[in-house]
């Protein structure tokens, strides 16, 4: 679908002015109709296949007021009035009630306060996101942490769609510009840094997201030069041509417990993570639950009791 701007007017009958990119070229057009001019600026989404529909229509007149407002609509800064730039009235209202005037004072607002003004819609606040981009300002960030490591994730993720500079292993993880479920993932298992995310291997990062989040995380880190841990090519599988002892070297205390199937069996590990298990650390740290059978409890003791010792020999 593609946004296109037409001038409709007496003098010029109707005139395609090109596509619609931001609200600044919207007000171009009306600076179009100066003088005595009268007529009315279209925005169009054009769709092949389909009936053009109407987005938004802008009417100037011959009075010498609107005509005013055009002129000083034509050229958008941080200093424009907010009263100039053809609002519903009922959001107009809200912001003069609130003492803000002009482009500068409504970019010190976070955006999400706009949302929770009754009166103030979705077509009114992408408007208004258009008219601040086109004043080379934003809206200000969340006061919230985590609101603001979302916001800044967003910004980030459109910001980047191509192979970028490497980002810092120090930066904040929404540098990276994750998908939304990743990056609450991720923060709730503690990962703060881009460090402590390629920490992980893909196989570990699995047991804290989802698969599509997974493969996700690693298209975003390879724009900025980034990678996981490789995980190893090493796997039981079932006839013993790799030793226990080998396969045991390869785990961590962050294997998730659903890999874990082949040593601790098809029902323990389904007890382990229906008790909240999600990696072989929670084995070693907590309290097994009760519902496992006395068969299966020594089976995953003999595990936890392997681990330890294969972590302790790679720490010496």
């Amino acid at each position: 679908m593609e946004r296109w701007i037409l001038l409709v007017s007496t003098e010029h009958a109707y005139q395609v002015l090109g596509p619609y990119a931001s609200e600044l070229d919207r007000l171009r057009a009306l600076g179009r109709l100066n003088g005595n001019q009268s007529g009315n600026v279209l925005v169009l989404d054009v769709e092949r296949g389909k009936y053009p529909a109407i987005r938004c229509v802008t009417t100037r007149g011959r009075s010498g007021m609107q005509n005013a407002h055009t002129k000083s609509s034509a050229a958008i800064s941080p200093d424009t009035r907010i009263d100039e730039l053809h609002l519903k009235p009922k959001a107009l209202g809200i912001f003069l009630d609130n003492g803000l005037k002009t482009l500068r004072d409504l970019a010190a607002l976070p955006e999400a306060g706009l949302w929770a003004q009754h009166g103030i819609g979705q077509v009114t606040v992408e408007k208004l996101r258009s008219i601040l981009h086109s004043a080379g300002l934003r809206f200000a960030p969340p006061a919230d942490p985590v609101a603001r490591l979302h916001w800044e994730n967003r910004r980030r993720r459109a910001e980047v769609l191509r192979p970028a500079a490497p980002v810092p292993g120090d930066a904040a993880i929404s540098a990276l510009g994750l998908l939304p479920a990743a990056l609450t993932a991720a923060t709730r298992r503690g990962l703060k840094t881009v460090s402590d995310l390629v920490s992980y291997t893909p196989l570990e990062l699995a047991g804290v997201m989802s698969r599509r989040a997974v493969r996700d995380t690693i298209e975003r880190l390879t724009l900025f030069g980034r990678s996981l841990q490789p995980d190893s090519p090493r796997r039981p599988n079932g006839f013993g041509l790799i030793e226990r002892s080998e396969y045991l070297s390869s785990l961590s205390v962050r294997t998730p417990v659903k890999e874990l199937r082949p040593l601790l069996g098809k029902r323990a590990t389904s007890a382990l993570r229906a008790a909240g298990f999600e990696a072989a650390g929670d084995i070693l740290s907590r309290s097994l639950p009760e519902r496992l059978s006395e068969r299966d409890r020594v089976r995953v003791d003999r595990f936890a009791l392997e681990l330890r010792t294969s972590l302790e020999t790679r720490r010496a």
